[in-house]
């Protein structure tokens, strides 16, 4: 096993940029900013060895690789916030979500504001 992994933060970035295509609107999503999220990439491709993102003045592009790794982060993040729901669930049996259905003329009459 590799000493040196992507954080989950970078890999956070990578998926932000590639639903945003524009660093600016990426940064803003992960409440950072863009020199912020362009660091944390660039020390992603660092770690990896590879070019993922092709920068431009006007275009973000991915390369091929960057996209397999797109799909293999978005997997990922998925994954880690499963295992914390699963960790959170544990303490709290009774947590999760719950879906009502209400007839609006009674609404205002049942539910809280």
């Amino acid at each position: 096993m590799s000493t040196y992994l992507p954080t989950l933060k970078q890999l956070q970035y990578l998926v932000a940029l590639h639903e945003h295509g524009h660093f600016g609107r990426a940064a803003d999503s992960c409440f950072v900013s863009q020199s912020t999220l362009s660091a944390g990439l660039r020390e992603l491709e660092s770690l990896l060895g590879v070019v993922l993102v092709e920068r431009t003045r006007r275009v973000v592009r991915f390369t091929p690789l960057g996209n397999q790794v797109v799909a293999k982060a978005h997997r990922l993040l998925r994954e880690a916030e499963e295992l914390s729901e699963l960790v959170q669930s544990h303490g709290a049996p009774l947590a999760g979500e719950l879906r009502m259905s209400v007839i609006p003329t009674i609404a205002p009459f049942l539910l809280p504001r």
